[in-house]
């Protein structure tokens, strides 16, 4: 056998069945790749959703919190969805929407249209903040006379005169999650502040 024939079988090329395990193999190999990639991204939205969420509903949590701390009682009214508190900025003891629009704070979830709500913080005298745009099912408030954590202890909404005078604490639901289908479940925050400063 001469070199030139040896040469020439060795370089025929592939079988169909080196071929076959090549396909195979490159096949696998994506597969893996783009199943680590789709995790990979689904850990980063998770987390971006809980991080846009969690500040979101800290937001509120501080500044609502605060609000009814400082407030001097909850108006008639309030329903599960909308407080109205009268924080008494000067401490003169006055209450006038009209004088000192600044002191009565409404508290209200409305619908963005996406499935999600904004929560806006809002006075008498016309000023809206948007507090957060990541809330689901919204705010829920509760009125209570004293400490407790059965659901059936809130006041009827809503709130009348006498049981506006007699709420002593406001419990709030929170139900956050700020891309929807995206990443994280939605997430529950609950607490309850006590209004200090009634009269």
């Amino acid at each position: 056998m001469s070199a030139f024939s040896a040469r020439v079988r060795d370089d025929q090329g592939l079988t169909l069945v080196e071929l076959l395990v090549a396909t195979v193999l490159v096949g696998v190999l994506g597969a893996i790749v783009t199943t680590a990639v789709l995790i990979s991204n689904k850990q980063v939205r998770t987390s971006s959703d809980e991080a846009v969420g969690l500040a979101d509903t800290r937001i509120v949590v501080e500044r609502l919190g605060r609000d009814i701390r400082a407030s001097r009682g909850v108006d008639a009214g309030a329903t599960s969805g909308n407080l109205v508190l009268w924080i008494d900025q000067n401490s003169d003891y006055v209450r006038n929407a009209t004088s000192q629009p600044d002191e009565i704070v409404t508290w209200s979830v409305v619908s963005s249209g996406s499935g999600q709500y904004n929560t806006l913080r809002s006075t008498a005298g016309g000023t809206v903040q948007l507090q957060s745009r990541t809330l689901v099912s919204g705010l829920a408030f509760c009125y209570l006379t004293k400490p407790s954590d059965l659901a059936s202890d809130c006041l009827p909404t809503p709130l009348s005169a006498a049981n506006a005078a007699a709420t002593r604490l406001v419990r709030v639901t929170l139900n956050y999650d700020s891309a929807l289908k995206y990443g994280s479940d939605d997430r529950i925050n609950t607490f309850t502040e006590r209004i200090r400063n009634v009269s």
